[in-house]
C-alpha cells in the first residue's frame, strides 16, 4: 500500500500523464482510446471509453500496484461468487503497468436511474459479509478510523506552531 506521502503527494500525476497513459494501455490491449470521457481525477484518474462498455482506471504510481492487484483479485473472487460487484474485463491480463501506472479495465456499470434503497444496501451488504475470502487474498484487518491518528497528530503540531 502507498504510504501517507506517496498517497498526498500526487508528484508528476497529472491529467495530461493520465490521459497518456490510459491511451498508450488501449492500444496495448487492442481497445479505442478515442472519445475517451474523464469520469475523475483524484486518487486514480478514471476513464469511459467512447467505444466500449469499459472503464480504465490509472493508478498515481508505482506504490499503488500491490493494491491494484488486490482488487483486481477481489473482483474476480466475487465474480467467481455471483457476488453482484464491478468487474475486470475478463479478456485483458491485468494489472497493467504503463510507464510506472498500474491501469484496470473495468466492465462500465449503467446507471440504474434510481439510486439503491438503505434496504438494498443492507442486503447487499449483508450477502457481502456472509462470504469468506480465501486467504490468498490477503486482504488487510479493516481499521475504521485508518490513518486519522496520524492526520490528527499531524495536525495538532501545525495548530501548535
Amino acid at each position: 500500500m502507498a504510504s501517507d506521502s506517496d498517497l498526498g503527494s500526487g508528484a508528476g500525476f497529472t491529467s495530461a500523464v493520465a490521459a497518456r497513459v490510459m491511451a498508450s494501455a488501449c492500444r496495448m490491449v487492442g481497445l479505442d482510446d478515442e472519445g475517451a470521457e474523464q469520469l475523475r481525477f483524484d486518487e486514480n484518474a478514471l476513464y469511459r471509453l467512447a467505444t466500449a462498455p469499459v472503464v480504465v482506471r490509472v493508478a498515481r504510481g508505482p506504490a499503488y500496484l500491490p493494491s491494484t492487484r488486490r482488487e483486481v483479485a477481489v473482483s474476480r473472487w466475487l465474480a467467481d461468487e455471483g457476488f453482484p460487484a464491478v468487474r475486470t474485463v475478463d479478456d485483458i491480463e491485468q494489472p497493467l503497468t504503463v510507464d510506472g501506472h498500474p491501469v484496470t479495465f473495468w466492465r462500465l456499470i449503467e446507471d440504474a436511474g434510481r439510486p439503491a434503497t438503505y434496504g438494498e444496501l443492507g442486503a447487499v451488504l449483508r450477502d457481502l459479509h456472509s462470504l469468506t475470502p480465501p486467504s490468498h487474498l490477503g486482504l488487510p484487518h479493516f481499521d475504521a478510523f485508518g490513518r486519522a491518528d496520524r492526520r490528527i497528530e499531524l495536525v495538532g503540531r501545525s495548530v501548535g506552531r
